[in-house]
């Protein structure tokens, strides 16, 4: 009975290790992604302002 036990007790933490992990690379995707958002959001403002400016310099 004391070996099944040990057994059930390494697989729930080799399960919670992995879960743990799973939480750290969700995180950092998640960061990973909102700079990029930024970085999108700024690089079209930036195309914008170009196209208008172009645009007034054709008037």
């Amino acid at each position: 009975m004391e070996e099944k036990a040990q057994g059930a007790l390494e697989y729930l933490l080799i399960i919670g290790g992995a879960v743990l992990v799973a939480a750290v690379v969700v995180g950092i995707l998640a960061t990973m992604a909102s700079s990029q958002k930024e970085t999108v959001h700024e690089a079209t403002e930036k195309i914008n302002e170009a196209q208008e400016n172009l645009m007034q310099e054709l008037e």
